[in-house]
């Protein structure tokens, strides 16, 4: 009986495979079909290199050599010291160092064109949250604020009450110390 039903499941199996084959050479037939479809079209004569056309083209984008520089606001800065590349804390201080001076350069170079950089005083940005929701959070904050102020209020509050009662007690003592010695000295 063991033996008919494994004859049996590799039959299925066997079957199962050879359909599994079928259906896939029937689909790499289609694709076969659809390459040699494009295959058989000829190559697009619109796409040839041409360099000399190309170089053309990027001279016609390329920035004109006599720009002024308010066109390119661009700063070169020299750098002074040869740095290790593998040294992340150098590296990182050069990039802030380079990128420092780049801007005291070009802060020097726009107030010496007499360029405004800066935005005005009176300016109004448009807000990403309105007015009406900044005025809820500013609340918010400002009951917060109220709250940590009375709470640290109630904590010295009861700091001095308990440092009140401690002279208190200390001054008691002193004088039952200084009765009792009257006492004695009378005595």
């Amino acid at each position: 009986m063991v033996g008919l039903k494994d004859k049996e499941l590799k039959l299925n199996q066997k079957k199962f495979v050879d359909d599994h084959v079928e259906d896939v050479t029937d689909e790499e037939s289609d694709f076969e079909s659809e390459d040699e479809e494009v295959m058989l079209t000829e190559p697009s004569k619109t796409h040839v290199f041409n360099k000399e056309g190309l170089l053309e083209k990027l001279e016609d984008m390329r920035w004109p050599e006599k720009l002024d520089w308010i066109h390119k606001l661009s700063i070169d800065i020299e750098q002074e010291e040869k740095i290790d590349v593998n040294d992340d804390l150098t590296r990182e201080l050069a990039f802030y160092t380079q990128a420092l001076e780049g801007s005291r350069q070009a802060f020097e170079k726009l107030q010496s064109l007499g360029l405004p950089f800066l935005r005005p005083a009176d300016y109004y940005a448009e807000m990403v949250k309105s007015d009406t929701h900044m005025m809820k959070v500013k609340g918010r904050l400002l009951e917060e604020k109220k709250r940590i102020e009375e709470a640290e209020e109630r904590r010295k509050a009861r700091e001095a009450k308990r440092i009140a009662k401690e002279v208190q007690a200390q001054k008691l003592k002193e004088r039952a110390k200084q009765k009792k010695q009257e006492i004695e000295w009378s005595v």
